[in-house]
């Protein structure tokens, strides 16, 4: 981050910025020329007069040390005795206290900070949308410091605007109480030729694939807002059932007809998609497909339990036989793209290690419906037809259960369950789509708007309060979170997740 702790650094006259040291006293100076080269101290009488300003100079440099130090909380209240209407310096601190407590994985006190002290000042919007995309995804966003951060020169210039006139607080955003509130962006296709049975979004978060019937639409989500519906991918001759984009380039994905072929599309500059390949397997039928991790081949499952390799040319590379997938089976590759998975039995996950034929087990105690994991590669989400759904930790060479969600409807159908930041979605036999919070295991959410079975859900990973659901009623659905209110259902969950912890910890302590 930015401007991160100096009590972490193990030594009070240096903190850090980025890769650099720099010695306390000298960003003292540093600071305290620039405040006065804005005219603290040769317009220090006029300000006085202002309205809501007072100036002491020591409280001044108090407050420039407490900044320096890290106290957040008592920079704020040295604040207010310099300048009794503060909101907009506040925003400056705050949203310095918030990077602070996330780069120190510190995700509950980051979401409180955002969503009860930022949120509720006054112009924070922009940046409250900003930070949630950080708290959604911490690792992914904070690696590169760019996105949504103020660099060191940006922070110091605005710390000049200290004592500038003074601005009013609106109204505090309320806390959400109970279930989380959504809205639909726009219902994408209401009257498709076919049942809606998969969604995905792109990887870049761009395109949305939806399966219709024998057909595949496609609609591009543009930076200006935007939502366009592209020519539809024409030529399966049964229902298409699977859907995966290429890894290293989401210009291209793939589509897998019920017992038929895969095939390979390209979507143009200019939006035109058009067919690039067909693989086939002579007198066989695919159930599922997925990209290698380079993106130079291609995996199926068969109707007969095998999984077939392709090169792009469509030449067959590999065969393995045996019953190592299922009719119904998804298809995935692990991050590190040594092994495949897939359900080798209706109530087995397979991780197949297809250079050596090694194989790993994932057994459930139910018949398994669908699978997905993480983008990340760290986590197995498995969709069971006993309406349960359970979390696998797979990084080890022995994945471990997790977390169980319950509530949602699945015994006729099959039903596909999604990662959605820091939370987990799911379609339904009731006609919702199903929301809980990853962590604590809580259902947060029934997202309401198809007449018909939701049988699928897709995350966008660049807009991380958007998900898409198909269903039954031939409806492909676009949904947004409010992000005040996502940020506040996130750090009530984190408070009661923190509150078990702390009741297990007691009550270990009392059986000792």
């Amino acid at each position: 981050m930015d401007l991160p702790s100096t009590s972490s650094q193990g030594g009070g006259n240096e903190v850090v910025r980025s890769n650099t040291v720099i010695k306390r006293t000298k960003l003292v100076r540093g600071i305290k020329s620039l405040l006065y080269s804005f005219g603290y101290d040769r317009k220090g009488k006029s300000l006085e007069k202002g309205p809501g300003i007072e100036l002491h100079k020591e409280l001044v440099d108090l407050f420039i040390e407490q900044i320096i130090d890290g106290k957040c909380d008592e920079s704020q209240s040295t604040l207010l005795d310099i300048c009794k209407d503060a909101d907009k310096k506040s925003l400056l601190i705050l949203e310095r206290k918030f990077y602070e407590l996330l780069s120190d994985d510190k995700v509950i006190e980051a979401c409180k900070t955002l969503g009860l002290e930022i949120a509720p000042l006054d112009n924070s919007d922009e940046i409250t949308r900003e930070h949630s995309t950080l708290i959604i995804s911490p690792s992914e966003n904070l690696c590169g410091q760019e996105s949504g951060t103020r660099s060191r020169k940006r922070v110091l210039k605005n710390l000049g605007n200290l004592f500038l006139p003074k601005k009013s607080l609106k109204p505090n955003h309320p806390l959400v109480k109970g279930k989380v509130p959504y809205k639909t962006v726009q219902t994408l296709m209401s009257h498709g030729p076919g049942e809606v049975w998969f969604t995905q979004f792109s990887h870049c978060g761009r395109y949305l694939a939806a399966t219709s019937g024998n057909d595949v639409n496609i609609w591009e989500f543009r930076e200006s807002g935007e939502i366009t519906r592209l020519n539809p991918l024409v030529g399966h001759v049964q229902p298409v059932s699977y859907i995966t984009w290429r890894i290293s380039n989401d210009f291209q994905l793939l589509t897998c007809g019920v017992e038929e072929n895969v095939k390979r599309w390209k979507i143009s500059p200019t939006g035109d998609v058009f067919c690039l390949h067909t693989y086939r397997k002579e007198n066989l039928g695919t159930v599922s497909c997925v990209w290698d991790r380079n993106g130079e081949s291609i995996f199926a499952g068969l109707n007969n339990g095998s999984i077939i390799k392709w090169n792009l040319e469509g030449e067959e590379v590999g065969l393995w036989d045996g019953t190592r997938t299922t009719m119904i089976a998804d298809l995935a590759i692990t991050l590190d793209g040594s092994e495949l998975i897939t359900t080798c039995e209706y109530d087995t996950i397979l991780f197949f290690r297809w250079e050596d034929e090694a194989e790993r087990f994932i057994y459930e105690d139910a018949d398994i419906v669908s699978f997905s994991m993480s983008e990340d590669g760290r986590y197995l989400l498995v969709c069971l037809a006993d309406e349960r759904i359970n979390l696998w930790d797979i990084r080890g060479e022995n994945p471990w259960w997790v977390m169980t969600y319950e509530g949602y409807r699945c015994n006729r159908y099959v039903v596909r369950a999604c990662f959605c930041g820091q939370f987990i979605a799911s379609g339904s036999e009731d006609s919702m789509v199903h929301i809980w919070c990853t962590v604590t295991g809580r259902q947060i959410s029934q997202f309401v708007g198809h007449s018909g079975t939701v049988n699928c859900v897709s995350w966008n990973p660049a807009r991380p309060l958007m998900l898409a659901s198909g269903g039954d009623d031939h409806i492909v659905q676009a949904w947004d979170f409010d992000p005040y209110d996502y940020l506040s259902a996130l750090a009530r969950e984190f408070d009661f997740w923190s509150l078990v912890q702390f009741n297990q910890r007691r009550n270990e302590e009392m059986d000792q």
